[in-house]
């Protein structure tokens, strides 16, 4: 069964807290996070089974097209393994954009994920993540 894709709505945010909750070893994301950003939900059976996370951001140079960042993506564990991040990817990755996103070193069915939708590794972050500690491997694409 194929997940329908929509922006999320105020009435989403106990949903999507208790997906980052499920997912991350120390969720830093709140209501207000969410709120902040363009938010995209998976819906199957009319429960929420993930989510995507992205902004817009802008280099500073006005010669430069701005990028979006992917900066959270969850799926709820029922979910997970059944392609809902890659459905949830490739409706954000529409925009047609440069996008970037950083990813734990030590997730790499994340970044295999990524690789398969053209991401490719462009730099590192020491010490970006806490609980633990661990590097950031900055990917983008054009």
């Amino acid at each position: 069964m194929t997940p329908a894709v929509r922006k999320a709505t105020p009435q989403d945010l106990s949903a999507l807290l208790e997906i980052e909750q499920q997912s991350f070893s120390h969720p830093h994301w709140n209501r207000e996070d969410f709120l902040r950003y363009r938010c995209l939900i998976a819906e199957l059976e009319n429960a929420i089974a993930g989510f995507l996370v992205s902004r817009q951001t802008y280099s500073g140079d006005q010669k430069s097209p701005p990028e979006r960042e992917i900066l959270n993506l969850a799926v709820a564990a029922p979910y997970r393994r059944q392609g809902i991040a890659t459905i949830l990817l490739k409706h954000e990755l529409q925009h047609r954009a440069a996008y970037f996103l950083e990813v734990r070193e030590s997730n790499v069915a994340a970044q295999a994920l990524y690789r398969k939708l053209g991401f490719v590794a462009v730099a590192a972050r020491p010490q970006y993540y806490d609980f633990p500690t661990e590097r950031a491997i900055v990917m983008r694409l054009k």
